[in-house]
């Protein structure tokens, strides 16, 4: 679900039914993430888009980055992860502590949800053998809502490598839509070894494409964006790889963009 909107830096609106009262619409906590690698030619990053299908309730036929909803399961996650802790997310992002670890929680349970890719470890990396990950049937289990990330990962012997992740942005929907989002933007490098898919109905299509050409995109009308995705991809254009991104220091504006 990414491409969520934004509040002191807002994002685009959409058309507001006369059904709702714009300012009793609740703003619900989101996460999303842009999933990044080093490009194939020519320096800079590419970043994984998926191009959602026209059904959708918000952002429908927009190109989006992994993410969605951070729900009551994210919540009640405690399993320690690797990587710096809820403080250190909740100081980034300026939310308490609470909602920082439901949204890291949330982001790399999304990503699994829609694109296969699971930011997890061995557990004790002592081991030799690499734990089995979780199958097909366990992905579309947690994206049916059952189950938790925290489960899923203690069952195969595997925590969560939040060290992947780094805070980017922060948006909120401004007053209007029916839908409101909090959303906490991430980015994230591409484990070694894993490939994302486009296995999830939400998309029509995903595809890896530099950042510069997305956003190029994205400013010519080729590709549908919200305001925030074309922000963050016109940000990740001028990295010229991904360790400059992972040492890419941000100030992320309190209480959201």
């Amino acid at each position: 679900m990414a491409g969520t909107s934004g509040s002191s830096r807002v994002a685009g609106g959409g058309h507001t039914p006369a059904a709702h009262e714009p300012e009793a619409v609740p703003v619900r906590e989101a996460a999303t993430v842009a999933l990044v690698r080093d490009a194939r030619v020519g320096g800079g990053v590419e970043v994984f888009l998926q191009h959602r299908v026209s059904t959708m309730q918000f952002a429908a036929g927009m190109s989006v980055f992994p993410g969605g909803g951070v729900e009551p399961r994210d919540h009640r996650g405690t399993r320690p992860w690797r990587g710096p802790g809820p403080r250190w997310w909740a100081e980034r992002f300026g939310v308490d502590v609470d909602r920082a670890a439901a949204a890291v929680r949330g982001v790399a349970r999304e990503l699994f949800e829609e694109t296969g890719v699971l930011l997890a470890e061995p557990t004790d990396p002592a081991v030799n053998a690499r734990p089995a990950p979780p199958g097909p049937a366990e992905r579309r289990a947690l994206d049916a809502g059952r189950g938790d990330l925290d489960s899923l990962l203690a069952d195969h012997e595997l925590t969560l490598a939040a060290h992947l992740l780094r805070p980017w942005d922060r948006w909120t929907t401004p007053v209007g839509p029916p839908r409101r989002y909090d959303t906490l933007f991430f980015v994230a490098a591409l484990p070694d070894g894993v490939e994302p898919d486009g296995g999830t109905s939400e998309a029509r299509a995903a595809e890896w494409i530099r950042a510069d050409d997305a956003a190029q995109a994205g400013i010519l009308g080729h590709l549908g964006m919200l305001r925030p995705t074309l922000h963050v991809l016109s940000d990740l254009a001028v990295a010229a790889d991904v360790a400059e991104v992972l040492a890419t220091e941000r100030a992320i504006a309190p209480g959201g963009n």
